[in-house]
């Protein structure tokens, strides 16, 4: 071999461990760059996540708690009970999917509400409160339902069976404005529906004088 090749060998070989080490380097340099950026993420907290609906599930895939801004309808049984309105906040269930209650927002009535149910998702306890004003509690199994109310009308304690309130607590006048409504109401419906519908809300008493003025 002439010494000329042997020199261009050599010089090849040399070339050849700098490109070598120049790329260890450089794979040093990625990785440790890239371990400061992945540290630095799973250090840093988000400041904000934004999302439409975030589910929580259990070991089963079963949904346990559902955040979103439009909640869908409770399905029992395979059968789909309608709210009638937009609900937005977060919704319970049970180990067999069964919607439990909630803590939400309701659109159009602006209305914010607690809700417990029964395996059926029927409620079993309410706490809401208006948009303008007025809250109400409400617990009952059946037709027995126990209320306590401040609105307009003023603060009450109200047993209701049948569907009407036997027992009041102070009785209290009823306000102008479902006093209007009521008498309102005799335009189109009869006097006894009228009187049942007020004497779910009202002692009976409350209910005859509004509606014999």
């Amino acid at each position: 071999m002439s010494k000329d090749v042997e020199t261009r060998l050599g010089a090849l070989e040399a070339r050849n461990r700098r490109l070598a080490w120049q790329t260890r380097a450089q794979f040093a340099a990625l990785a440790v760059a890239v371990a400061a950026l992945v540290g630095g993420f799973s250090a840093r907290t988000p400041e904000r996540l934004t999302l439409s609906e975030l589910e929580i599930v259990d070991a089963q895939g079963v949904v346990r708690v559902r955040i979103g801004a439009d909640l869908p309808d409770a399905v029992t049984n395979g059968r789909r009970i309608v709210r009638g309105q937009q609900a937005a906040g977060v919704m319970l269930y049970d180990a067999a999917g069964h919607e439990r209650g909630g803590y939400v927002t309701m659109e159009p009535s602006g209305n914010i509400l607690l809700t417990l149910d029964d395996r059926d998702s029927a409620q079993k306890a309410l706490f809401v409160a208006g948009p303008d004003g007025g809250a109400a509690l409400q617990v009952w199994e059946g037709d027995a339902l126990a209320e306590l109310r401040a609105d307009g009308s003023g603060a009450r304690l109200s047993v209701t069976a049948g569907g009407r309130v036997v027992q009041q607590t102070p009785v209290v006048r009823m306000g102008a404005e479902p006093c209007a409504a009521y008498r309102g109401a005799l335009a189109t419906l009869s006097r006894a529906d009228v009187d049942a519908a007020c004497n779910a809300r009202f002692a009976a008493e409350a209910c005859a004088s509004c509606l014999d003025e």
